[in-house]
Order: structure tokens, then sequence, then C-alpha cells
């Protein structure tokens, strides 16, 4: 992992090196524009299309507002606006599009002050980094990405500079805006007939490729390599995977989290909250912990046929989900019903220090972070959803599977069949929940890879355990299930 910086404006890659996203510390999509790499005619393009007399005068173009003020009232209306590019950048830089006065001030005052700091060049730059681009996309760079999946220095043909939301909805105007600029560009000398037939012959292929948007806390965990100079980030994560994770978030009801994890990797994340949530929530996880209690207890001295009393013998107050007519459990059986006394009853009587220093130890959290409440998944500190699913993704590697966790696995896949109700026998899956099912936890393995899932909220009339949740959990892992292995 790296350390923490800022990369706001970074282009996030799959590990196909294709662009998923771009870091932004709020809803904008924004990517710094790689300036030196543009080709000289997007600037020829840029300043022909919108202020051709850009080198010629200031702030302001008091020739384009005088002929834009006579269009203007010989029609009655607006057809005509006279401002340069420079005011554009500031109307831009200020976002705001409201039609008043006190904005025109305000735009034509910063107008001034960039003409007064930069050279032409430099506003330009500018210009392709700060404009807006449709659809909540800032700069030149972040719009080509999105509507061609792009960099701006691969595009080969001049397209339409302003407003793509208008013409991606309509291929008749897009074609005729295209046509209209082309027409321009060949009649300053920018482009060549046999250039403009070119464009004519070959096929605009637009794309529908949403950028989604990333929080800088997150890009320490899926980060592969970072090139500052480019501006971009190539990541650990899976392409496909994470589609169907960013789809699959905008579906859910309630606020959900998904985290996937692969030899170490983070494959997939994604968050009603923020990519950066699986990161940095930290809460109690409930039963999720038992797996890794099972293991211990089992292979400390606790054999498959040792019963345990379900009311324990402590002096607290334990609530069970899952209630049992049965006095006695095995640990097998308390696994299966996730059954809270028979774990802190077996607990003690193998001691429940040397449980509590292991689950600090499998977790990779401080001792101290642990109390006998643990048992049942309570923690002083919590625990993320991506140290919960990492824990189990190291644990339960191929690497360092032992007997009793082949035993453990050979019980969580019984539990997979019952809450998936389908007979797969390469899968297997734990749930847990916080008190008043505040927080729902499940853990699914299969084809060496690890997801862990968390939904929040409950609503007044719905107090069942799980609700939809497991069932939206299927749903997902089928979607994606020919990707990354096969039913079985």
């Amino acid at each position: 992992m790296v350390e923490k910086e800022k990369y706001n404006g970074f282009v996030l890659l799959c590990n196909k090196n294709k662009p998923l996203g771009v870091i932004s510390s709020n809803s904008d999509k924004y990517a710094i524009c790689n300036t030196e790499l543009l080709p000289p005619k997007f600037k020829s393009y840029l300043v022909t299309i919108e202020d051709h007399r850009f080198y010629e005068h200031g702030a302001i173009d008091v020739k384009a507002i005088s002929r834009a003020l006579y269009q203007n009232i010989k029609s009655g209306k607006i057809v005509q606006g006279g401002s340069t590019l420079t005011q554009q950048l500031a109307r831009n830089i200020l976002k705001d599009n409201d039609r008043n006065i006190i904005r025109k001030i305000r735009e034509v005052s910063l107008a001034f002050d960039l003409e007064n700091k930069h050279t032409k060049d430099d506003i330009l730059n500018l210009y392709f980094d700060k404009v807006f681009w449709g659809r909540r996309n800032y700069g030149l760079r972040v719009a080509c990405l999105e509507y061609f999946s792009k960099e701006p220095e691969q595009l080969n043909t001049a397209t339409f500079l302003r407003g793509p939301n208008y013409y991606l909805k309509n291929e008749e105007k897009f074609l005729k805006r295209m046509d209209l600029v082309s027409q321009i560009l060949r009649r300053k000398d920018i482009l060549s007939s046999r250039k403009i037939l070119k464009i004519k012959k070959t096929p605009i292929q637009l794309t529908n490729n949403t950028l989604d948007i990333y929080r800088n806390d997150s890009i320490p965990f899926i980060s592969k390599n970072i090139n500052k100079k480019k501006h971009s980030i190539i990541t650990t994560l899976d392409e496909y995977i994470q589609k169907e994770v960013i789809k699959f978030i905008s579906t859910c009801k309630y606020p959900t989290s998904i985290i996937g994890i692969r030899n170490g990797d983070v494959i997939c994340v994604g968050s009603s909250n923020g990519s950066d949530y699986p990161f940095n929530f930290k809460s109690n996880v409930g039963s999720t912990l038992k797996p890794f209690i099972y293991s211990f207890l089992r292979e400390n001295g606790i054999s498959e046929n040792d019963i345990f009393q379900t009311a324990n013998k402590v002096d607290w107050k334990i609530r069970e989900v899952q209630q049992t007519k049965k006095e006695t459990l095995t640990l097998k059986e308390a696994l299966q019903l996730s059954n809270n006394n028979t774990f802190v009853n077996a607990s003690y009587s193998i001691g429940i220090e040397k449980t509590l220093l292991f689950l600090s130890q499998v977790t990779n959290k401080p001792l101290n972070n642990f109390v006998p409440s643990s048992i049942l998944g309570a923690s002083n500190d919590g625990l993320t959803l991506y140290e919960l699913t990492s824990s189990y993704e190291k644990f339960f590697s191929k690497n360092e599977l032992t007997p009793v966790k082949h035993e453990c696995l050979t019980i969580l896949n019984q539990i997979a069949k019952e809450k998936f109700k389908n007979e797969i026998t390469n899968m297997f899956l734990k749930t847990g929940t916080t008190n008043f099912n505040k927080e729902r936890f499940a853990i699914a393995g299969y084809a060496n890879t690890f997801f862990g899932f968390l939904r929040q909220g409950n609503e007044d009339d719905n107090y069942s355990k799980e609700g939809s949740f497991i069932s939206n959990i299927f749903d997902f892992l089928k979607s994606i299930s020919e990707k990354i292995y096969k039913w079985s």
C-alpha cells in the first residue's frame, strides 16, 4: 500500500488499464488534463470555433459584444453571445450560470484577473482543465474518457465542443454540429478537404462509459502503480466485477457496501457512502468472528463430540437471534445455529484470554481491542469491512488450510446451501448482525475470492434478521459467476 496522499483529479484504471473513474472529494467528475500531451490542433480547434479573436483581445471582446447585441436586438431574442474564452473559463470556475448583473460582474472581474495573471496559452490550458462538459464532467480529459473511452491525445477527429448532453440525445443534430465545426475549420485552413471527407466516412463511436467517483482514502488499498506525471493510477480492481458492484450498489434499497479480495488484492469495492467507507467505517461484526473461534477451539482440545450448555455460565445476559430448544450443542451445531452462549462457554473452557489473543492475531488488531463480548463480535474499536474480509482471505487461503479449517469451511458451505436455497459445493457463507440489526454482515467465499457485504438500515416494520439481504447477495454472485467460476 502507498501512503495517504491527495490525488484529486487523477484517473483510475482497472487491472486492464481501462478507465474506471476519477478521484474526487465531491460529486463532480474532474480529471487533470495532461496538457503537455495535447496535440496543438486542440487549441486551434477551440480558438477557431469559440473565439477566433482570442489572441487579439483582452478579457472581453468589444467587437463581439457589439455584434451580439445588434443581432439580439434585431431578432428580438438572444441568438448570439459575446463571451470570450476567458469569460467562459471564469464562468466555469465560478460555477454560476445565473443570468443576472451580479454574476456577470463577477465573471468579467475574474476574466480580467485571469488575463493579468496568465498567458493566453495558460488560459487555454486552464480552459481544457476546468470547463463543464455535461454529466457533471469538468475538463476535456474526463469528457473524452466518458464519451469516447479515450484519452484526449488518442482522438483523431474533430467533434463537438459544447453541449455534449444536448447532442448526444439527438444523432441528427450531432452530425449537423460536427459538419458545421468541420466546415468552419476548413474555411480557416485548419482542416483539409481530404480530412473532412475522412471524418464523414469515419463512424463516430460514442460510449456509455460512465466514470465513477472514488475517494482519496481508498487509494492506498487499491492502487498498484501511481503515475504522477500522467495523473493516472493503475489499480487492482477487476473491470467487469467492479462495474457489477457499482450497478448492484445503485439498486440497493438500503445503504450497502461491498468489497472483494483475491490473493491479497482488492479486486472490487463499492458503497452507498463512498468508496472509502469499507476501509474507514468501523463496527461490531456480530457472528462473523465465529468461524475463527471455532477453528481455534477445535485446534486447542475441543472435540467434535464435546457438548456445551446453551445457557451460559458467566454472569452476563446473552441474546440469541436463533432460539434452540436443545439444552446442549456441539461446537459444529453451535456454528450452524450461530449460538452465542455455546461459543462463550466453549471459549471459557479453553481460556477466554487465549481466545481473545487469537482474535487479536487473526484480525491483526491490538489485544486491547478485544473483550469477552468479542466472542459475540463486539470490540472496543470495531473492525472495518476491509479488515474483516481480509482476515477471512488470509485465514482460509489455500496455503493456510488445515484439516480443522477444511472442517469449518464444510460447515460454512452447508450454511450457504441453506441460506441461498441452492446446492453449491464450492462456496461458503457466514452472516452476522449487530444489536437491533443495525448492521448486517455477510462474508462469502469461492474461487479463491472473498466478498464482504455490509447492509445498514432497518425500517420500523422490518425486524426480520436478514430480509432481502441474502437474496440480493446471491443475485450479485450469480451475475458475476460466469467471469470467475462455474456453479457446481
